[in-house]
C-alpha cells in the first residue's frame, strides 16, 4: 500500500459543499445543488477562539480536513452525512514543498 493510499483510509466522512449563487434583498444566501461538490472529509472536535476573515473573533468547534484541495470561501454551505450544516467561519489551504495538498475548513459559530 502506498502512502497516499494510507492517507486516504483516514477520511472517513463523507461532506458536501454548496456554493453561494445570490443573495436576496435581506441578505439570505440561495446556494446551488447543480454545482455541489462531495468531498472525503475527517473532523476534528476542539473549541477555540479564533478569528475569521473580517477580523471578528469567532467560536471554532473543530475542523474538517478534505481530501483534496477545494475552492471553499466563508460563502459556501458544508452539509454532513447526517443533514447538519455547521456554520463555516474560516478556510485553509495548507502547503508543502510540492504544493497544496487539503483543505481545511474551519467550522463553528459567531462570538
Amino acid at each position: 500500500m502506498s502512502l497516499e493510499r494510507n492517507f486516504r483510509e483516514l477520511f472517513s466522512q463523507t461532506v458536501t459543499l454548496f456554493p453561494s449563487a445570490s443573495l436576496d434583498k435581506y441578505g439570505k444566501r440561495a446556494f446551488t445543488a447543480s454545482a455541489s461538490v462531495t468531498a472525503c472529509a475527517h473532523y476534528v472536535s476542539d473549541t477555540v477562539l479564533s478569528r475569521d476573515e473580517m477580523g471578528r473573533e469567532v467560536y471554532e468547534d473543530g475542523r474538517f480536513y478534505l481530501y483534496g484541495v477545494f475552492p471553499v470561501t466563508t460563502d459556501f454551505k458544508l452539509r454532513l452525512e447526517d443533514g447538519t450544516e455547521p456554520v463555516i467561519v474560516g478556510v485553509d489551504t495548507p502547503f508543502d514543498q510540492n504544493g497544496a495538498h487539503h483543505t481545511v475548513v474551519r467550522v463553528g459559530r459567531g462570538a
